[in-house]
This record gives structure tokens, sequence and C-alpha cells, in this order.
């Protein structure tokens, strides 16, 4: 078991410790009326708030947008600003992309909240809300644990803001709670099976040196988590699309050489004629799903969970694959290619 692996198995316990820890977290600022929330972060901070937001929307009953750093600017504000969240994530808590971003929207008069990784981090600096991930230790270069423990505390601020405001009755907080718990104990049933499939077929998946992967809409910040993943650890080309624009040009690009995942959640019913018309060019197609079946191209967790619990459990398969791997090529998945990138680039207040 490797770093990443053994962080991915803490995954259940330490999200069930966010979930102990949050109704003190969010008290306050469940109670102020917020009309708006801008989720900004880099990554998989960025791919967080990407995947969370829809139903952030849902839960809260107000508006959530999830921005890169690089597109906040003023002409972005508008409507009642003292009544704007403004959320800067970053997992080591000390991004300078980030932290300008939460700058501007200081500047227009927003509520500037901070999810990062640890305590004291370097964006708490200029908060108003420090709503702190406790994620736990996590020292591999390529985040998992932080992944789901980001995007299950920004589902949990939504749900106790929706229940301050009214657009979350108390029996439909309790529902959710329960499913996210009953979500959490099929976590290590998933695990397992995902291992074993990616054990069973790494000599073939190890080859894979051009990939896509494809993934419905309601799972595309899990998508582009899952090919930062793989890209992070292999070292090859990946690229992550929502099914309707892997389908607006992308799929020209596609020959013998390419490797392509499908993510099926079930909404979408063409990708049995996708993997029939790109089986033309390439015989690398898989396909993540839910259900029962397996083999050689299909993998299936063979678990029932809602489908707004589902983002807690397919980018499991992707992390594995990221975390064994890179091991066949004699690379060590938890480290970086250059660990002192963010100094010489000046990206980051410290190097984590």
């Amino acid at each position: 078991m490797n770093l990443i692996q053994k962080y991915m198995q803490e995954t259940p316990k330490q999200l069930e410790m966010i979930i102990e820890g949050s109704k003190q977290l969010f008290e306050n600022i469940a109670k102020q009326n917020i009309e708006r929330i801008m989720i900004t972060g880099s990554g998989t901070s960025y791919h967080s708030g990407a995947q969370m937001q829809q139903l952030m929307r849902v839960k809260s009953g107000i508006e959530v947008e999830s921005y890169y750093p690089f597109a906040v600017t003023p002409e972005l504000f508008n409507g009642n600003r003292k009544k704007t969240l403004f959320i800067g994530i970053s997992q080591g808590g000390s991004s300078f992309s980030t932290y300008d971003a939460m700058k501007v929207a200081k500047e227009q008069g927003c509520i500037i909240g901070t999810m990062a990784g640890e305590k004291n981090a370097y964006i708490d600096q200029i908060a108003d809300e420090v709503l702190t991930v406790n994620i736990g230790e996590e020292k591999a270069g390529a985040k998992t644990k932080g992944f789901y423990a980001t995007k299950l505390n920004l589902l949990l601020l939504a749900e106790y803001i929706g229940l301050s405001n009214g657009s979350l009755a108390q029996e439909e907080f309790n529902q959710d709670l329960k499913e996210i718990r009953s979500t959490l104990n099929l976590f290590a049933i998933a695990y397992k099976r995902a291992i074993g499939w990616v054990e069973n077929n790494k000599e073939s998946l190890a080859k894979a040196d051009n990939i896509r992967i494809v993934g419905p809409d309601a799972e595309y910040g899990d998508t582009l988590e899952s090919a930062l993943k793989l890209l992070e650890t292999c070292r090859v080309p990946v690229t992550g699309y929502e099914f309707n624009e892997f389908i607006h040009g992308i799929y020209n690009a596609i020959d013998e050489k390419s490797t392509v995942f499908f993510i099926d959640n079930g909404e979408e019913p063409r990708i049995t004629k996708m993997v029939d018309v790109l089986s033309q060019w390439t015989e690398r197609l898989y396909v993540i799903n839910l259900r029962e079946d397996n083999n050689e191209h299909n993998f299936g967790y063979n678990v029932k969970v809602t489908k707004d619990m589902q983002t807690f459990i397919f980018p499991i398969v992707f992390q594995l694959m990221a975390s064994i791997l890179p091991e066949l090529k004699n690379i060590d998945p938890s480290q970086p290619k250059d660990p002192k990138f963010h100094m010489e680039l000046g990206s980051k207040k410290f190097n984590h």
C-alpha cells in the first residue's frame, strides 16, 4: 500500500469527522442571510467547486458559481455584494492566484470565506469566515482525500445555509446526512472492487500514453479531477471532457494509440453507440459505472447510491489507477516531478 492508497483508505473516517464538526463550523455563516456564493481555486480546488456548485444551488436555494482565479474580475460582481460569500479554496492554503482573486472580491465588498486544508493558512489572512476543511494529514503531492473532503465541506455549507433560510426542511437535511453516511459506508466496498480491477488490468492500462476521460455534466468536476490525477502521476497527456463537448470535435483526434474512459451514471443513452463508433479507431475503450458487470473494458462498482452522492464514488477507480500505474514505470506517484516547482515559479507562499 503506497501513500496515496493510505490516504484514500482514511477518507470515510475523515469525512465522518467533517460531518461531526460541521454544525459548529458553519453556524455563524449560515445566519448571515447569504444570497450568493462564489467559489474560486485552481486544480483540485477548482474541480471541487465545479463538481458541487449545482448540488449546492439545490440545497441552499441561492446562486452558486465556481470560477478559476484568473476569471475573477471586478466586473463579475453584481447584486448585494454584502450578502455575497466569496470562498477561496486552496488545499495547501498558500496559492497566490487564489489569494489575489479573494482580494478582488474583498475590494468589491463581499464576505470572504476560505477553505484551506490546514489551519492558519496564508489565505486566511483576509478571511471574514475561516471554514477550514478538516482533511487531516495528506503529504502526497497528488491529493485524493482532500478532494472528497473539500466537496463534502462545500455541500455541508450549502445544507446549513438552506436550513437557515428555509430552502431546506429539517427532515430533508436529516435525510441528506443519512445518505452521506450511507455512501461513506460503501466507500470501502467500492475501493476494494476498484483496486481489484486495476490490479487485474494494470499491465494493459499502464501502456496508455494518450488518455481522454469523458463524463456526463453531473460528473464534470470529477471528470476533470480524474484526468488531473492520471496526468500528475502517470505523466502522460490526459484531458477530461463533458460528453457533449467531446462530441464537438475532440473525437477527431482518436486513433489506435488513444485510450478513452467513459463515466456512465446512467443518464447518457449514447455511450454504447459512442463506444461502437470509436472502436473503428481504437480498442482501448473503457466504461466506468455503478453496475455489477465487470470485464477487461467495463468496470462496475456494484453499489447503489443516490445521484447526489455518486460524486463520492466515481473518482475512486481513477485515483487508484493514478496510484498503481506509475509504479510500473518506476515513478513514485506520491511525489511531484519537481518538489520545488512552486517555489521556482513563485506560485505559492509555501511549497505544498
